[in-house]
Formats: structure tokens, C-alpha cells, sequence
């Protein structure tokens, strides 16, 4: 590859493949280099939940693992180059997206022959803007271990729409996110979250790195060099060695691969799980309770107990692993918020819009909250207005309703009746006065604290 002259200006964004497209929109062209330095919220270095989902679930195996793929104290040019070949010879086909620190594993990927045959793009979103473009979001954090396994995501989904022909199967995608010593201290700790998503598996390794011990160069060649490794280990040619890790560095891992039916509803091969003992779809009438639950708390369980006691139907949880406004759920998230509501009849789905949902559950009374059904009724979700009221008639004619409990809302509470809904929203709306139910608690709250 050609080596892009020497610019004075600080980089910003490195696109490898010009013209990438936006999902669901036209090429464009590669965003200007600009300045990173800008202030950005510390990010402190998370431990991943202590949580034990059965065999679905491993923290490492060290009798498994081998020396050649654990983070060096240093990077030489000729390291891995076998590695890398015998990674270019497997199937797997992929595209990558690393920021803050790693993209040294871009460069030993593309130098070593037989590059096309596992690279499909790969990019370096390195200011916010660019960071939140590629996620389709602005990320709470940019230096976090969910960021990194939601960049990896995004390469997983970007890579089919790249190889549409390709077995889903056999393709990847990769995040790195890292905070590395850079020419300022930094008050936060120095790390970097690796992440690879595969239609069967999400991996995790997170490093930290003890501060002053090495220098901006070690570290983003220990996060290379890891990038690497920890891709090798999903194609299968090697695993990593988590007892070699040099002094001064932290490692841990968190692997889950999916159940069958988890990998056929993210390839949308299926559009349900039922889970603890919820009834099949498209059966009997239920009370379907839509939600994030990211994470559950009492009100979630109130809302559950009301909506039971008024429409005298079962209440299903649905947890969609896709939403329209982000990527789909990755098997770690996934498996932990399941696990969070373990014992309540739940659905897993892939149907983001309440159309979709009511395909699912025909006659279902949906119990929301006052600001999704105001998302229902806002054109922005739809193509036009016209789109807008052919959902609500869908609605309608499958005989579905809302069940609509009020919540705080800029320091006053909102019930149904303080919204300005479309009309054929407002006649399928069923409201639950305050007097009857409130609970000032959400899920945002909870993790803001």
C-alpha cells in the first residue's frame, strides 16, 4: 500500500477503504483529518460482572493457551507474520474498527501477503465524531468495554452487507477501543478493550496497563499485538495465554459463544426465543411488555404486576436484540440482561417496531411507557406521514392496543393525556391514571448513577 504523505495536521479519522458506504446510505467520501485533542468524560476501567451464564460462558483456559499469542513487552516488524498467514489461509473474512490505540494490527494484517482474503475494510474512527458515526450513536464512553463489543458489532454487521454472498458464519468484526500514555498525563487508567464479534461468539480481552511502566509505543504495541491475537483465536489458529502476560499488564477475558437459537435470530433465520417458560407467539392473547431492561428494576416489575391485574392477560417480557436507532445486542449484553431477568416469561425478538411486534403477538395489549408511545407517533421513525398511518392500521387491524403508563418527564409527570399523539394513535391508547400507578424510577437513572 502506498504511504499516505507526511501531514502536519494532527490525524483524525484513517479510512483504509475510500468511499465506505453508511449503512443504508450512499458512498461517501473519507471524513478530513482533524485534531482528536478534546476533552472527553474519564473513563474508568470496568470489571466485567461476576456472573456465571452455564457452559455458555468462559473466563479463560490457561492449559489451553499458548505463548505466541500473549502481549509482548514490545513489537518487531517480523512478529507474527506466521501467525498472520495462517490466519489469511482460514475462511474467515472480516472488518475491523479500532481507535485510541492498535491500529498497528491493521498494518501487520495488510503487510503480510493474502490480506484480501480476511480483510474486508478496515477504518480508525478516532475523534468522537467519527467514533459516534460508525456506532450510529454517541457512546456514553469511548474508552469502554461495551463500546469496544458495539464497534465490534457494527463490524460484524458491516461485513455481511460488504460480502452479502459470504457464509454468515464465517465472517467477524472487530473493535478496539484503547487510552494509552500519551504526551499529557491521564488521570484515568491506561487501557485498551478488545473486542470480535462472530455470528456464534462474542470475545472480550480487556488490557490495563500499570502507568509510567511503558511508553506510548509498548502500549499500542501490546494492544496490536493483542488486536491480532485475539482474532487468531476466533479463526481457530491459536488461543490466547493469559499466564504469559508480561509484568505491568492486567488481562482478562470474557467468551461467550451463543446457543443455536440465538445465532438463527441474529441472522434472522428465526424471529423468536421464548425463554422461562413463556408461551409460544402467534398462540394465546398476552400483555407484551417491550423494553430494554439495561437494567431491570422495580418499576419494570410494578408495571408488570399492573398491567397483569388490569388486562387480566399473561405479561411477556420482549427484549429485541435489534433496535432502529442502534446495533443489534451483542451474546455478552445479551446474556446478561437474560440473566437479569431470569424467571419472567420472555421473549427474544428481532422486531424493533411495534408492526413487527404485533406479526409476532396478534390481539396483544403492549405495555409502554409515555415516551415510547410518543416515539410511536413521531414521523421520524417512518419514511413519511403516510408510512406512519399504515403502521397504525396494521396495528388496528390485528386488533392490538396500548396500554400506556405515565413516568417523570422534565421534572413533571406525563401520562397519556399531556401527549399530542396522531388521532389513530390516540384511539388504540388505554391510559393508566396517576392515581393508580407511578413509579419515579428508570433504567437511564440507574446507570447515570
Amino acid at each position: 500500500m502506498k504511504k499516505r504523505r507526511q501531514d502536519p495536521r494532527p490525524s483524525c479519522h484513517l479510512q483504509l477503504q475510500p468511499g465506505r458506504q453508511s449503512r443504508g446510505g450512499p458512498p461517501r467520501r473519507p471524513i478530513e483529518m482533524r485534531s482528536r485533542r478534546q476533552n472527553r468524560p474519564s473513563c474508568r476501567r470496568r470489571t466485567p460482572a461476576a456472573f456465571r451464564p452455564g457452559d455458555t460462558l468462559r473466563l479463560g483456559n490457561p492449559s489451553r493457551l499458548i505463548d505466541e499469542a500473549t502481549p509482548p513487552l514490545t513489537i518487531n516488524p517480523m512478529m507474527h507474520t506466521d501467525l498472520i498467514e495462517r490466519l489469511h489461509a482460514t475462511p474467515w473474512r472480516g472488518v475491523l474498527a479500532i481507535t485510541g490505540g492498535g491500529s498497528g494490527a491493521i498494518e501487520r494484517l495488510l503487510t503480510v501477503p493474502g490480506a484480501s482474503a480476511t480483510v474486508l475494510e478496515a477504518v480508525v474512527p478516532y475523534c468522537q465524531t467519527a467514533l459516534a458515526d460508525w456506532l450510529d450513536e454517541t457512546p456514553a464512553r469511548a474508552c469502554d468495554e461495551r463500546t469496544a463489543r458495539q464497534m465490534a458489532m457494527c463490524g460484524f454487521e458491516r461485513a455481511r452487507r460488504l460480502a452479502p454472498d459470504a457464509d454468515p458464519r464465517t465472517l467477524f468484526g472487530v473493535g478496539c477501543t484503547a487510552s494509552l500514555a500519551s504526551s499529557r498525563p491521564k488521570r484515568g487508567d491506561h487501557r485498551a478493550h478488545i473486542a470480535v464479534q462472530t455470528a456464534g461468539r462474542t470475545l472480550l480481552v480487556t488490557l490495563q496497563f500499570e502507568k509510567g511502566r511503558r511508553s506510548r509505543a509498548d502500549e499500542e504495541g501490546a494492544t496490536a499485538h493483542t488486536v491480532v491475537a485475539t482474532l487468531a483465536q476466533i479463526a481457530g489458529v491459536h488461543q490466547l495465554d493469559l499466564t504469559k502476560t508480561p509484568p505491568g499488564i492486567e488481562a482478562s477475558v470474557e467468551d461467550v459463544a451463543a446457543p443455536a437459537e440465538w445465532v438463527e435470530l441474529l441472522l434472522g433465520e428465526r424471529d423468536v426465543v421464548t425463554l422461562h417458560h413463556a408461551p409460544a407467539p402467534r398462540g394465546v392473547a398476552v400483555c407484551l411488555f417491550p423494553g430494554s431492561f439495561n437494567p431491570p428494576h422495580a418499576g419494570h416489575a410494578a408495571i408488570a404486576r399492573h398491567a397483569a391485574e388490569r388486562t387480566g392477560r399473561p405479561v411477556v417480557l420482549e427484549l429485541s436484540i435489534t433496535n432502529v436507532d442502534k446495533a443489534p445486542l451483542d451474546y455478552i449484553e445479551l446474556t446478561r440482561r437474560t440473566h437479569a431477568l431470569a424467571g419472567q416469561p420472555l421473549w427474544l425478538t428481532q422486531t424493533p417496531t411495534f408492526a413487527q411486534k404485533a406479526e409476532l403477538a396478534p390481539g396483544a395489549v403492549f405495555a409502554v411507557g409515555a415516551d415510547t408511545i410518543e416515539r410511536i407517533g413521531q414521523g421520524r421513525y417512518y419514511a413519511d406521514d403516510a408510512a406512519r398511518d399504515a403502521a397504525l392500521q396494521s396495528l388496528a387491524e390485528r386488533g392490538c392496543r396500548f396500554l400506556v403508563f405515565g413516568r417523570m418527564a422534565d421534572d413533571q409527570f406525563a401520562g397519556l393525556d399531556h401527549l399530542a399523539l396522531p388521532p389513530a394513535l390516540r384511539a388504540l391508547c388505554d391510559g393508566v391514571p396517576e392515581t393508580d400507578f407511578r413509579v419515579d424510577v428508570s433504567s437511564s437513572e440507574i446507570r447515570s448513577s
